[in-house]
Order: C-alpha cells, then structure tokens, then sequence
C-alpha cells in the first residue's frame, strides 16, 4: 500500500478544464432528473407518463452501448464529448421549450429523451477511455476520486436547487437551465487536448465489437469484475432501494424521515471516503475493491434482522463509502491497464452489465418480495453477495495485479 500527494493532480495541464466540465454535466443530470419529473407531472398528472419518459432514454442507451464503445475506440474522443453534450443539451432546451410553449405530447417528450439516452450511449464510453488521455496513469485514481466527490455532492446539491427553481419559476425554466449545463460542459471539454483516438473508416463496425469482445474476454480480471458488478446491480442495489424504505419505515418507527437519515448517512458515507481515495494506494485494487464491496454485508443484515435506525444508518454510510471506493479503483484499474484503443470498447461491456441488469435486478427482486417476503429476499441476496466476492478473492486473476496495458 503506498500514498500520493492527491493535489498533484490538480496540476496535471488540462484537468481542471475536464473537471470542471464533468461536474457541471453531473450537476446538470441530477438537476435535470428533478426539473423533468415536475414538468411532466404539471403537464399530465399521470405516474404512467412520468414513467413513460424517464424510462425513455435507457432503452437507446442500452442498445447502442457496445456501438458507442467502437466509436470511442475510433474516432477522437473529445469531439464525441463535446458532439454528444450539444445533443443531449439540444434535447433538453427543446423538451423545456415543449412545456414552455404547451407542446406538451408525451410522445414527443419521450421521443426527445429517446435522443439523449442515445447520445449518452456514445458518451460514456468515450469519457472512460478520454480521462486517461488527460492525466498520467499515477493520477487516474485521484483524478476518478475528485470526480466522484464532485459527482456525490453534486446528487446532493442539485435536486436542491432544481426544487428552489421549479418553485420560483417554472418547471420549462429548469429544463432550460439543465440545457445550459451540458453546453457550458461542452465548452470546457472542446478546450481539453486532442485524444489519441484509432481511426478506421476501412473496418466495419460489427468486425470492431467482436474485436472489442476479444479485447474484453481474453482478460480474466476484467470479465469476472463485470461478471460480479453484474450480479451486484441486479441484486444487492435492487435489495437496498426496493427493501429498505419498508424496512426503514416497520423497524425504525420513523417513517420517510427514518429513510431519509439512512439515504443522508450513504450520502455522507459516500462524500468522505473520497479523501481517501485521492492519496491512498492498495498494493492489489481488485482484491481492496472485492473486500470493498462486501462492506454492503453489515447493512443487508441489518435491514433484515430489525435494526435500530442509528445501525441502519451507520452501516448504511460504510455500504455506501465501500462501493464508492471499489468502484473508483476498479475503473482506474480499467483505464490505466487496457490499451488506450480498445479501452471505450471494453468499458462499454461494463457499462452493459451496469444499464440492463438493474432494471431486471429490479423487476425479479420486487416479484420476488411479494412472493418470499422482504427480509427473506435481503437474506437471500446477502448470502449471493457473501458467495460472487468470496469466489472472487480465490480467482487468481483478481489476486494478481495485471501488467499495465496488456
């Protein structure tokens, strides 16, 4: 295990600029998740539409993930960060200009978050590969570690000010505001330095995924991670979100209230061990991001076994601050030890795993409460969670620290 001063990172020439774009985009999505809700429930009133249209743009994001992952690999990354910000800040302006103007279709609103699901499948891939482009290898970690502090305070302070200007103005006037984030967003990206993106107009693109799935298959540490953040977004996240408000609510006698500290714990959980994450360095990630994530089996087992709220809460800001922490290391693992042309292709699997194994995880999670009952389903889910990791750490492609690039 060693330690780097984390503030050098902020002298690394350019990462301000990528920082500052980053954050501004993440607070613009927390602030625009708020703004589009009221806007629709203003409009219709109905549960039905709202879902509807904040549904509207994972089905283009998932299925046009492992495309936007070819192009991330081929064509300059930083163009396709600034191109996809202008598209999603294009349908947002318009979707505030819907409601503004009492053009209000549901339809056409769901069409034009269809657009900006779309876009979000070319940009996420390709933010993943372009970080490594803008630091060294030495500070991608405390790069992704400002980033994800920036990112949770940003989940905390933007639905807040997306409530004060929904109340003071309109919900069409936040929308508008959300737009402006993602242009202000591009404005810094377009200041970042070229990537070294791989260009290949002569290879068809079908020939770059299954490229891409060779990349991604040949390294043990990298599919049976995405295997297991799989599992863990189909059950554990599902388990949490799903169980625990009811569980909150019989056990700690408190209602939404008891609720909300257990979420302002995570919150908090999630904030703190960011200044962890900037200096320190495990000598073996993967097997610190494994042991990481079990940190969830105290807060599972309290939800099922009625503890007292101040142990939900407690355990619940460890749970938090662990999956915070594996997942920061498990992606600056990925970004300095995949090749720079082929990294947004296999983070784009990752991806995958992450956008359509929640919403099933979702889906069989609930069905199953109704039929075995909530804390049987959180013991069932603490126990898988016990047996994917415990599998992990005996994987010696986890144990091993990969060679850089290989």
């Amino acid at each position: 295990m060693t330690r780097v001063r984390g503030t050098e990172v902020w002298g690394v020439p350019g990462f301000r600029r990528y920082f500052l774009g980053r954050t501004i985009s993440s607070f613009g999505s927390s602030f625009g998740v708020l703004a589009l809700t009221f806007a629709v429930l203003g409009a219709t009133g109905s549960a039905a539409d709202l879902g509807i249209v904040l549904g509207a743009s994972a089905v283009p994001a998932l299925l046009l993930m492992l495309i936007g992952g070819v192009v991330g690999d081929r064509v300059e990354r930083r163009r396709i960060l600034v191109s996809t910000d202008l598209v999603m800040g294009g349908a947002q302006l318009a979707a505030a200009a819907c409601f503004a103007f009492g053009l209000d279709s549901i339809l056409l609103i769901a069409g034009l978050q269809v657009v900006r699901g779309a876009a979000s499948a070319f940009f996420n891939p390709a933010s993943t590969g372009m970080l490594p482009t803008v630091v060294p290898p030495e500070h991608v970690q405390s790069a992704n570690a400002v980033l994800g502090m920036a990112r949770n305070v940003s989940g905390i302070v933007g639905p807040a000010a997306a409530g004060v200007v929904i109340a003071t103005t309109s919900p069409a006037v936040a929308l508008a505001v959300d737009a402006a984030t993602y242009l202000v967003s591009a404005l810094f990206l377009w200041t970042l330095p070229r990537s070294r993106g791989r260009v290949q107009a002569d290879m068809k693109v079908h020939d770059d995924v299954r490229e891409g799935w060779r990349e991604f298959s040949s390294r043990a540490w990298v599919w049976q991670m995405v295997g297991s953040l799989a599992i863990y977004q189909a059950t554990v996240l599902p388990a949490i979100y799903l169980v625990g408000p009811t569980l909150a609510s019989s056990d700690g006698g408190d209602g939404a209230a008891g609720w909300a500290v257990v979420l302002s714990a995570r919150a908090v959980g999630s904030l703190l061990v960011g200044f962890v994450l900037v200096t320190w360095r495990p000598a073996r990630p993967l097997v610190a991001s494994t042991v990481l994530i079990m940190l969830d089996v105290p807060f599972l087992a309290a939800l099922a076994l009625d503890a007292p709220l101040w142990l939900l809460a407690v355990t619940g800001a460890f749970s938090a601050a662990g999956i915070v922490c594996a997942d920061t290391l498990w992606e600056s693992e990925l970004q300095t030890r995949i090749p720079e042309e082929a990294i947004s292709r296999v983070s784009s699997y990752d991806w995958l795993g992450s956008l359509s194994m929640n919403p099933i995880g979702n889906v069989v999670v609930g069905i199953a409460i109704s039929q075995a009952g909530a804390k049987e389903i959180v013991l069932s889910v603490l126990a898988v969670t016990v047996l994917v990791h415990g599998l992990l750490l005996l994987s010696p492609a986890i144990r091993a620290r990969p060679p850089l690039t290989t």
